[in-house]
């Protein structure tokens, strides 16, 4: 299936993030990560600010999920959101 984000919205997938032991504490891997890295899949005809492959930062809870819509879906996995370009604040350059 292929997702094609309508208007001024975005198509992303949040990159992984890592679980980490600290000493001998289980430090979460989501739920402690206030802020997420992602890279852009898909724009909208009218978003002007960014283009497919694009790193940006979004905030954990941004945009909508869309992980049903995806083949393999996981309940756990959620990756897979579609925002509007103004709940991106940050893109990360070269």
């Amino acid at each position: 299936m292929t997702i094609i984000p309508m208007g001024a919205r975005v198509y992303l997938r949040l990159d992984a993030v890592e679980e980490k032991m600290i000493g001998r504490l289980y430090v979460p891997d989501k739920s402690s990560q206030p802020i997420r890295v992602g890279t852009v899949q898909a724009v909208g005809s009218d978003v002007t600010l960014f283009k497919p492959g694009d790193k940006v930062l979004v905030s954990y809870m941004a945009g909508l999920i869309i992980n049903p819509l995806i083949d393999g879906f996981s309940p756990e996995d959620d990756t897979h959101r579609v925002m509007t370009e103004g709940e991106i604040p940050v893109k990360l350059g070269e």
